[in-house]
């Protein structure tokens, strides 16, 4: 089963046996919380069923969305402890039920220094993830609400692969660092245009290439 991580088919015999040895599976439900900032390291995390999404706070208290993460992919941030140069002060919590597979800080630490390959594959993970996120933050910091809301309902229609999507509009502010009341007003701008149409805890596209208009 541990053969879906990425560097797994790289170690070798005893490294693998301890690899399986280590990795503890674990459920959460939708919205449970999996990791706070300050808690003890997680390890790194593979997300084997649903998706987890990686939040940081404002000083008003507002959540930002920096990071999410599906099913087949794999969580480095949750990791950060094992580097010396970077860290991260977010929140993990699970969007929808979610099954993960963590391998301990320890564990990881000490696959990496046994192992270049597996040292190189996580720091590139580890490096395209914080790159990530810094888009995720300069979004929030230089484009318009238009943009950010657009840009947010394009990837998401990808992300989840059709044009009507499960989405309140609680969450989609916590995504694009705005309040609800805000992104109610803008989406029924967006729904009167055309763009959209809502629904209870739903957003259809109707107009795709209005909507990547907007992004540009």
């Amino acid at each position: 089963m541990n053969r879906d991580i990425p560097f797994y088919s790289f170690l070798t015999s005893e490294q693998k046996d301890l690899l399986d040895r280590s990795v503890q599976t674990i459920q959460y439900k939708k919205g449970q919380m999996v990791h706070r900032h300050g808690d003890a390291c997680v390890g790194i995390i593979f997300v084997r069923k649903g998706r987890l999404s990686f939040f940081a706070l404002s000083e008003e208290g507002r959540e930002i969305t920096i990071l999410r993460a599906k099913a087949g992919q794999t969580c480095i941030l949750s990791a950060s402890c094992v580097f010396q140069t970077v860290e991260t002060e977010s929140h993990i919590v699970a969007e929808v039920p979610t099954e993960v597979a963590v391998l301990p800080a320890g564990v990881l630490a000490q696959l990496m220094r046994e192992n270049k390959d597996a040292e190189r594959l996580v720091y590139q993970q580890a490096s395209n993830q914080y790159a990530g996120a810094l888009n995720t933050l300069q979004r929030i910091v230089f484009f318009s609400l238009e943009k950010r809301l657009a840009c947010f309902l394009r990837d998401e229609r990808k992300y989840q692969t059709g044009p009507v999507f499960q989405a309140t509009h609680e969450q989609i502010a916590r995504h694009i660092g705005s309040s609800r009341e805000v992104v109610t007003r803008m989406l029924k701008q967006f729904a009167d245009r055309g763009i959209v149409a809502l629904g209870r805890g739903t957003v259809t596209v109707l107009d795709h290439d209005t909507l990547e208009d907007l992004t540009y």
